[in-house]
């Protein structure tokens, strides 16, 4: 007398053939199948069509089964969204949805960061369900295998950078970078902090690509590299979610000077929590980023108090902006404010009163500067000599 199978003995199915299935694809890559012998096992012993991605949206293989013209789709939707570890996305591309199919979209994964993307149309087995996150290990366990292979050319990349920031002569620099396939007038420096060194490593394949430059390297969690144009676009396009400080474009032979830069624009980031660009030329106004509010509240009082405290001591300051921005010459400052020489004179000998310091000094004049920006007081165009 025969007995139906119940729910509990399909499950039991199910996962032998989910147990059976993961041994098998373990089988092939302990052989060194690779990813494409691995992607063909599953059409096999699955029947499912799968195809994988890398970090940036872009095709790495496919097995028979996943049709040419849905890669574009997905990389499409990678492009514009793609799945945090844990998290699944499916979409039905023109191209397949008359069929009633799906394609599911979800990360793999090695030391909690995504290694690359598997998108597979499932074929609604239990068996397959049961086994697919088992695909998705030994993905990014090749992945994993990649990436130690490619470990000479990170070493590369980052000696490359490295004699770039060392070369300091103009001759030097420029033959270098064109020995390496770099033909570029200008430089621009560029870190990053990572959120863990595992980060960092993933942030330096992806860039090295995306921003197509071998001057790449991190140290740590920061990474530091060297581009020749503005990468804050690409950068944001690419989804950058972690401090980032970019130095001033200069010549080839100052690289230095753009990454010491950049590490100094990276400081501040971190602590405003947006992209920072150094000033080249203007410091005051990066060192003001840089301090923190309450700091910049207390050292604007204390400097600008006494003359605030005097009678007509907002029209001090503005004739000490004035005279600071027109380089010192009382006449020019007397026509900017539409006033008598005479006027300036006396208001500038009033300020070195009551603030009891020599205005022809250096030091006094970058600390009344300071603390006027610091105040709010500004002109974009010019800048103290």
């Amino acid at each position: 007398m025969s007995r139906d199978t119940g729910p509990d003995d399909r499950s039991l199915v199910a996962l032998q053939r989910a147990l059976e299935l993961q041994m098998e694809l373990t089988a092939i890559v302990t052989r060194g199948g690779g990813v494409d012998r691995l992607l063909a096992g599953w059409e096999q012993r699955a029947g499912e069509a799968v195809a994988v991605f890398d970090r940036l949206g872009r095709p790495l293989g496919r097995n028979s089964a996943f049709r040419p013209d849905a890669l574009m789709a997905v990389g499409a939707l990678l492009a514009e969204r793609s799945p945090r570890i844990g998290e699944k996305i499916r979409i039905a591309p023109p191209t397949i949805s008359a069929r009633g199919e799906e394609i599911e979209i979800t990360s793999f994964a090695g030391n909690d960061t995504v290694r690359g993307y598997l998108a597979r149309v499932p074929s609604g087995e239990q068996s397959t369900e049961l086994a697919s996150p088992a695909l998705r290990s030994l993905l990014a366990l090749e992945y994993e295998r990649h990436w130690l292979l490619d470990e000479p050319a990170r070493r590369q990349r980052a000696e490359q950078l490295g004699r770039v920031i060392d070369l300091g002569d103009a001759g030097g620099a420029q033959a270098y970078l064109r020995g390496i396939g770099i033909d570029a007038e200008e430089l621009r420096g560029l870190a990053i902090e990572a959120r863990n060194e595992t980060h960092a490593e993933v942030l330096v394949d992806d860039l090295a690509a995306i921003l197509t430059t071998t001057l790449i390297r991190h140290r740590g969690r920061v990474v530091e590299c060297l581009v020749p144009f503005d990468p804050r676009q690409t950068l944001g396009e690419y989804g950058l979610d972690v401090p980032l400080g970019v130095g001033t474009p200069v010549e080839p032979r100052y690289a230095a000077r753009t990454m010491r830069q950049a590490g100094l624009a990276l400081e501040t980031s971190r602590r405003v929590g947006t992209p920072i660009e150094y000033l080249d030329g203007a410091s005051h106004e990066f060192l003001i980023r840089v301090a923190s509010p309450s700091y910049l509240e207390s050292f604007a009082a204390a400097t600008l108090e006494p003359i605030l405290r005097a009678r007509g001591g907002e029209e001090l300051l503005r004739t000490l902006h004035a005279w600071l921005i027109e380089r010192r010459s009382i006449e020019t400052t007397a026509e900017r404010m539409g006033v008598h020489r005479h006027t300036v004179r006396n208001r500038m000998q009033r300020v070195a009163q009551l603030t009891g310091h020599d205005l022809d000094s250096i030091d006094t004049q970058t600390e009344l500067w300071l603390a006027l920006k610091a105040r709010g007081f500004g002109d974009e165009s010019l800048t103290v000599a």
